[in-house]
C-alpha cells in the first residue's frame, strides 16, 4: 500500500523525469520536498524514450548554455560518472554551411573542442556517399543513460529527505489570494507555497493557457549492421533533420519528424511508429547517407516532446501566479539539457544565482509568438 501523502511540503515537484528529478536533487536539502509522478515509477515518459545524445552544438544559446553545463555536470559529479559515456559526435551540414557557425564560435569561446572535417566519412562511415557541405567533429560529446541520471538525482534528493509518491497525478494547482497555496491530487490535497511544473507533455494539461506544445516524434532501431560499431560517433545532419548512432550491432535512427498531438489523460506517452514517420527517416537516409539505404528495422517507438513556440525552455517563475515555477519546454533536449536546466531552477528558487544561463532568455514571462510552425518532416 502507498504510504499516504504529507499533509504540507515546502516543494511540491510534478513530474518524476530528468527535470523534476534534477530540481530534487540540486535543492540543498533545507526544504521539505515532495516529487508527484503519476505514473509507476519514475522517469518512464519522455526520459525513457530518447535517444540519450548529449548535444551541445545547436542553434539557439540558452540550449547550448544548458548543454554546455549538463556536459560538466556528466563529466565532474563522481555520482553521475556512470551516468554516460564519451562517443564523440559529427554534426553535418547538406544544404546551408552556415548554419551551426555561430554555435561553433560560442562554444570555442568556452573552451569546447571543435574541428572542421573535410572528410567526415572518414570519422563517421555512414557518411559515405554523402552530399555534405559542412561537417563539424566534437570529440568529446557522449551519451547518457537517462535512467542512471534520473535514479542517481533521485537517490540524492531522498536522501536529503524528499519524498516521492508515485500513482499520483495532480488534478489542479490550488491559489488563494497571495498565489500557490497548494495541490489537490487523486491521493488527495497537500498544502504548499511552492510548486515546481516539470511535468513534460502534461504540463499542457496542467496549465492549459500557457503555450506549450506536445509534439510526437519517432526513433527506429535497425537490424545489425557492418558499419556500427561502439566507437562510430553519432552522427546527426542538421539542417535536414536526421541522426544516427550505433545502438546493439545497428543503429538507432530518426527522421526528428512532429506530429502535434493532446496529451493523454494519464500516463502512458509512449507509442508505436507509423508508417509516415517510417517512411520520412528512410526516404532521409537514402538521400542523406546512401550507406544507411535499405536499413531494416526490427523495431522503434515514439514519445512526446514538448516545445514552447520559439523552441526555447521555459525555466523560472510564472510570471502572473507567484509560488509557481517552470521547468517545461525543453523539447528533444532533454537528456542535454534536463541536469542544467534543474540546477539553475533550484537555485533561482532559493534565492540564489547562476553565472552560466540568463534568466531573461528562459524567463517563462517573455514574449512567445502566437503562431508556430511544426516541422512535420524534421526541416
Amino acid at each position: 500500500m502507498s504510504r499516504p501523502l504529507p499533509p504540507r511540503a515546502d516543494v511540491v515537484i510534478i513530474g518524476a523525469g530528468l527535470a523534476g528529478t534534477s530540481v530534487a536533487g540540486w535543492l540543498d536539502g533545507n526544504q521539505t520536498v515532495l516529487i508527484v509522478e503519476q505514473g509507476a515509477q519514475p522517469g518512464g515518459e519522455a526520459s525513457a524514450q530518447n535517444a540519450g545524445m548529449v548535444r551541445r552544438l545547436g542553434e539557439d544559446p540558452a540550449e547550448r548554455a544548458l548543454a554546455v553545463r549538463t556536459h560538466e555536470l556528466l563529466c565532474t559529479d563522481p555520482e553521475l560518472a556512470h551516468a554516460s559515456r564519451r562517443t564523440g559526435a559529427l554534426l553535418a551540414l547538406a544544404h546551408d554551411p552556415w548554419h551551426l557557425h555561430d554555435g561553433v564560435a560560442a562554444l570555442r569561446a568556452r573552451g569546447v573542442h571543435i574541428e572542421a572535417c573535410d572528410r567526415p566519412a572518414e570519422l563517421a562511415p555512414v557518411l559515405a556517399g554523402a552530399q555534405l557541405v559542412q561537417a563539424w567533429h566534437l570529440p568529446d560529446e557522449r551519451v547518457a543513460d537517462a535512467w542512471s541520471v534520473v535514479s542517481t538525482m533521485l537517490k540524492r534528493a531522498t536522501s536529503k529527505g524528499a519524498t516521492l509518491a508515485c500513482d499520483t497525478a495532480v488534478i489542479e494547482i490550488l491559489h488563494d489570494n497571495t498565489g500557490v497555496c497548494g495541490v489537490q491530487t487523486s491521493r488527495g490535497t497537500v498544502a504548499t507555497r511552492c510548486v515546481v511544473v516539470a511535468a513534460g507533455a502534461w504540463t499542457a494539461r496542467l496549465l492549459p493557457k500557457m503555450p506549450v506544445i506536445p509534439i510526437r516524434r519517432t526513433l527506429l532501431q535497425s537490424a545489425p549492421h557492418g558499419l556500427s560499431r561502439p566507437g562510430h560517433p553519432w552522427t546527426w545532419i542538421d539542417d535536414v533533420g536526421v541522426y544516427v548512432r550505433p545502438e546493439g550491432g545497428g543503429w538507432l535512427c530518426s527522421g526528428c519528424d512532429e506530429t502535434p498531438e493532446v496529451v493523454p489523460q494519464g500516463a502512458g506517452s509512449r507509442g508505436r511508429p507509423g508508417s509516415t514517420a517510417i517512411a520520412i527517416a528512410q526516404h532521409k537516409l537514402e538521400q542523406h547517407m546512401p550507406a544507411l539505404a535499405g536499413l531494416r528495422w526490427t523495431h522503434g517507438w515514439t514519445g512526446l516532446r514538448t516545445f514552447a513556440p520559439d523552441r526555447r525552455p521555459l525555466v523560472g517563475p510564472d510570471p502572473a501566479q507567484p509560488g509557481l515555477w517552470w521547468l517545461a519546454g525543453l523539447g528533444g533536449f532533454g537528456v542535454s539539457c534536463g541536469l542544467a536546466a534543474g540546477e539553475a531552477l533550484s537555485r533561482w528558487i532559493q534565492g540564489e544565482d547562476v553565472d552560466w544561463l540568463r534568466k531573461d532568455d528562459v524567463d517563462p514571462g517573455r514574449d512567445l509568438p502566437r503562431r508556430w510552425p511544426v516541422r512535420f518532416n524534421g526541416h
